[in-house]
């Protein structure tokens, strides 16, 4: 199907290019996260293409809400090549340790001095414009005229690079000079201590609670429609960390449950998916304790 905006105009993504030549042009530190998404290019009121992360149900892309989602790359750019999406990209949080420079086309006189400037793997974006991939953190992004740099939420990659700038990160700290230092961080209000028992008490018998529990004592991740063990291990996380927040905590939980494997044991995996399911932050419980 042929996306149009307002006035009938086709809006045409890049095509997707192979995975071989994705893996030999982007910075390595991309190749082996675990956040990739397929992504549906859909129009928007303003003429644009908004570019939705999706994953499938029964067998077609839909779009997502993509915080706590994520797949290899490989399997990302499969399901995207087999069932018609428009591209793959990146769920950002703080865990991967990653940012994102964001220019607007036509550039900015300030963003052509960015590019210039800051060093680092570039890429033209889907809807033209540049993404310069840098090293580093980000608390909340920070938008000028033209011009975001994204610490969180869904990115494209194309592979379409810019010539003459090799496949490494630049670094965020140059950026954030100049564009006027880091932002503050937003206060965030302390949730209530509940002991183990009571939190999963209060998680099952919440409106979510029969899938919770299936997901945590049954271990059935396929049955509960995640694409794989890892989606289903940050998805788990995510439903604990409503009404827990504390990482030891929601480690210990996470070790009881039905999902436990031997990728658990390699390195500092779970830790690195509660870090982020923290990262990725939302609502939290705010009851009484007791």
């Amino acid at each position: 199907m042929t996306v149009t905006n307002q006035e009938g105009k086709a809006l045409c993504p890049p095509p997707l290019r192979r995975l071989d030549h994705l893996q030999a042009t982007l910075p390595t530190e991309l190749l082996d996260l675990e956040t990739w998404l397929p992504w549906l290019a859909l129009p928007r009121g303003n003429g644009k293409v908004g570019k939705v992360p999706a994953l499938p149900r029964a067998s077609v892309l839909r779009p997502i809400d993509c915080r706590g989602a994520g797949l290899p790359m490989a399997e990302a750019h499969n399901l995207t090549r087999q069932l018609g999406g428009a591209g793959i990209g990146i769920v950002l949080a703080a865990d991967t340790g990653l940012t994102v420079l964001d220019l607007d086309t036509p550039l900015t006189r300030p963003a052509q001095v960015l590019l210039r400037d800051v060093a680092g793997y570039a890429e033209r974006s889907p809807g033209g414009g540049v993404h310069v991939w840098l090293g580093g953190s980000l608390a909340r992004t920070r938008r000028q005229s033209g011009i975001e740099v994204l610490g969180s939420g869904f990115v494209t990659v194309t592979g379409a690079a810019l010539g003459g700038r090799g496949r490494a990160l630049g670094t965020l700290g140059p950026v954030l000079e100049q564009l006027g230092g880091a932002p503050p961080a937003s206060p965030r209000a302390a949730a209530p201590t509940l002991a183990d028992r009571e939190v999963l008490l209060r998680l099952y018998t919440a409106a979510n609670g029969a899938r919770a529990r299936a997901l945590l004592e049954n271990g059935d991740w396929a049955g509960a429609g995640y694409i794989s063990p890892s989606e289903a291990d940050l998805a788990a996380v995510r439903l604990l960390r409503f009404y827990c927040t504390d990482p030891e905590q929601l480690r210990r939980l996470m070790e009881a449950t039905a999902l436990r494997r031997g990728k658990w044991d390699q390195g500092d995996y779970l830790e690195r998916t509660i870090r982020c399911a923290l990262e990725l932050g939302g609502p939290v419980w705010q009851g009484q304790a007791g």
